[in-house]
């Protein structure tokens, strides 16, 4: 049986307490709550009508009208929210215009590895253990830094908003620097085999990696933290590329296979298509499809919800050659894709994700390596070599081991 402990005597204390705070006052406190809790709910509506005044406001002052269009706003609101999730498709097709005024970067010594970039500067990899920041604007040299063990570099990325870039390499280490300084920020040591892959995702400071030794890793850079393994591909992990959200899609070289990762459920898709070949490259249109590039010189376009490839495209550069780097034109049905074949290619997907066509093909003495384009879509870069990068294979001598930048616009935007 429990024994009841008796009540303390608290009538004295409590009519003290009573007799110092009158009425006004507590209704002055109830009050000042109430606006409180006010500000916090009313924050995101706030926000809301500051945004949807901002746009009437574009609106009045693009088609000099005296009255709202609701179903204007109505659709721009619409479209902003497909971009924030990564499903918002531009249809850009024919009317991409690749510009003549392209220049040539030269710094390395040997073949280009990979490529990462930003609004304002490009980043290149090398054999030759070299990382090498660029302007992109002027297309001047602005710094070299080396990892200790000054081997080669294979993997770069770019956080989106210009603070930091990761490098990793046949040291099996990953290291990121300060874009504005480049001076070492912090050494990432997890991997058992050589960084072969990188990916931040956009809007954010999560790093992605990939490596020999077969496993996806997951980096805070804002902590400096490692966060988790993830574990299923048979083989390296060849290339990798994420956008909005918080996944990764990943090819695993021989075991054959597409693998997007969805880092908060904490599940994988497993895709298959490519039968008797390694996958060498992956990039994102959007959040729904991705575009994957093979040694049997074989370009695919996968859905998400498609275990098969929507489009394959065969012999999608010359006889016998390897298509060796990918990079698809965020939020449109646009990509590039690049090989050992002599050529870059162009490609544009029909409305329906069933067919596709070459609608640009520009000549490159060399491997491609990487291919990275800019946020905006305003430019492209590539990476070109006497020899592939995971190997010496093949080195073509009339090849020079430099970056190409081409500048891209809309015809709209040309004729205006």
């Amino acid at each position: 049986m429990v024994k009841r402990v008796a009540e303390p005597e608290i009538e004295e204390n409590v009519e003290d307490i009573d007799s110092d705070f009158s009425d006004d006052d507590g209704a002055s406190s109830v009050s000042d709550a109430g606006s409180l809790e006010e500000t916090a709910q009313g924050k995101r509506l706030r926000l809301a009508k500051q945004y949807l005044d901002k746009l009437e406001n574009e609106q009045l002052k693009s088609e000099n009208d005296t009255e709202i269009n609701r179903d204007l706003i109505a659709h721009r609101l619409q479209q902003d929210v497909l971009a924030e999730k990564g499903k918002l498709e531009t249809r850009v097709g024919k009317r991409l215009c690749v510009l003549e005024n392209k220049f040539a970067l030269k710094g390395h010594r040997l073949s280009p590895t990979c490529l990462a970039i930003t609004d304002t500067h490009l980043f290149s990899g090398s054999k030759d253990g070299a990382v090498i920041k660029w302007d992109l604007l002027t297309g001047k040299k602005l710094s070299v830094v080396k990892h200790d063990s000054k081997k080669q570099i294979l993997a770069l990325a770019a956080s989106s908003d210009n603070v930091y870039l990761a490098s990793g390499g046949q040291d099996k280490m990953i290291v990121l620097w300060d874009i504005g300084t480049m001076s070492f920020v912090k050494c990432f040591r997890k991997h058992r085999g050589p960084i072969t892959a990188l990916t931040f995702q956009r809007n954010s400071h999560l790093l992605m990696s990939g490596s020999v030794d077969r496993s996806v890793n997951l980096w805070n850079c804002d902590d400096k933290l490692y966060i988790e393994s993830l574990y299923g591909h048979q083989d390296m992990v060849t290339d990798m590329d994420s956008f909005l959200q918080e996944r990764v899609v990943t090819v695993g070289g021989h075991d054959k296979t597409l693998r997007l990762w969805k880092i908060q459920e904490e599940s994988q898709l497993v895709f298959n298509g490519h039968k008797n070949t390694v996958l060498d490259c992956v990039s994102m249109l959007n959040e729904e499809h991705f575009v994957t590039g093979s040694q049997d010189n074989v370009v695919a376009v996968w859905h998400i919800k498609k275990k098969k490839p929507a489009i394959t495209q065969l012999e999608a550069h010359a006889k016998g050659s390897w298509v060796s780097a990918v990079a698809g034109l965020k939020n449109t049905e646009c990509f590039i894709s690049g090989s050992n074949g002599g050529n870059v290619k162009i490609w544009a997907c029909a409305e329906n994700y069933r067919s596709m066509e070459c609608i640009r093909s520009i000549e490159i003495v060399g491997t491609v390596n990487s291919i990275v384009i800019s946020q905006d879509n305003s430019c492209f870069a590539l990476g070109v070599g006497q020899e592939p990068k995971m190997g010496r294979w093949w080195s073509d001598k009339k090849a020079r081991n430099r970056v190409l930048v081409y500048p891209i616009v809309i015809e709209d935007e040309v004729n205006r």
